[in-house]
């Protein structure tokens, strides 16, 4: 190496050991979303108006009763076996089934619920069964 490049080395290193502190730094302050941890998933409160339906290790589903629709907030503490988890609602004539969403990651997910709907099937896409049937 010539003391010319060695000299250009020299000074690319210092400009990065001052560069990439602040685009680190500049980066964590672009995030604008809160981030869930396991601790948060596991703390949720019971406000009025919810009535619980399931609540075990796995997942939490609970309803919030409103005036012409209920929402339905469902809880994945753990992660499902299932690499594809799709949410039904089934109305009362068994023969209805409406897409809700889809399961992925453990969080919270809420859906929207017709006055009609009787019952939530956890559908496994690749296997073609159904994971759990939930009885409203």
């Amino acid at each position: 190496m010539t003391s010319g490049l060695r000299k250009m080395h020299k000074i690319i290193w210092i400009m990065l050991i001052v560069i990439v502190p602040v685009l680190i730094f500049l980066s964590i302050q672009s995030i604008k979303q809160p981030l869930l941890t396991d601790s948060d998933v596991l703390l949720t409160s019971e406000e009025s108006g919810k009535r619980a339906v399931i609540d075990n290790e796995h997942l939490s589903i609970s309803i919030d009763e409103q005036g012409s629709s209920n929402t339905l907030q469902l809880i994945l503490k753990k992660p499902l076996k299932s690499a594809s988890s799709i949410v039904y609602a089934v109305s009362s004539n068994q023969q209805k089934r409406s897409l809700l969403g889809v399961l992925d990651t453990k969080g919270i997910y809420t859906f929207e619920l017709n006055k009609l709907t009787e019952s939530i099937t956890i559908y496994d896409e690749i296997k073609k069964s159904d994971i759990i049937n939930i009885k409203l």
